[in-house]
């Protein structure tokens, strides 16, 4: 499947230029040009997921211009997640989450990096532990 594999050695040995171009990190982590737009999509889940794009380190290549498809995905996105979207649609948002880096394989065609001192990303074992429903509660005495 194209896009998928290890990155490519950052200190490689070869001396020619890549084809595709040099790997390269993101100018800054988030959103850098002004104020994040409001969600378009309507749900909490839409706006949260709207909300961690923009904080991210891949929101750093996004300019101005992009907006207009940026909502478009969000739009998608949203769509999808509530389980109403056709075959077609489902379609669309990926190779528009793969246009704009969302995904690991955009962000590997795109050549793009996280800067050295983005955040990490969540794992996944952190992400659906299931003790984590119940970190809120101590144990008390009987």
């Amino acid at each position: 499947m194209a896009g998928r594999g290890p990155s490519p050695n950052e200190h490689r040995q070869r001396t020619n230029d890549p084809v595709r171009g040099e790997w390269q990190a993101a100018p800054g982590v988030g959103w850098q040009h002004g104020d994040v737009p409001p969600c378009p999509a309507r749900g909490a889940a839409a706006a949260e997921t709207w909300a961690g794009w923009m904080r991210s380190w891949i929101a750093a290549h996004w300019a101005p211009e992009d907006m207009a498809n940026l909502r478009l995905l969000i739009k998608l996105w949203a769509k999808a997640d509530s389980g109403k979207a056709t075959g077609a649609e489902r379609s669309e948002y990926r190779q528009l989450a793969d246009s704009y880096g969302i995904t690991p394989k955009g962000q590997q065609d795109r050549r793009w990096t996280r800067p050295p001192d983005a955040p990490a990303a969540v794992t996944e074992r952190q992400m659906f532990d299931p003790r984590a429903e119940y970190a809120h509660l101590r144990v008390v005495n009987e």
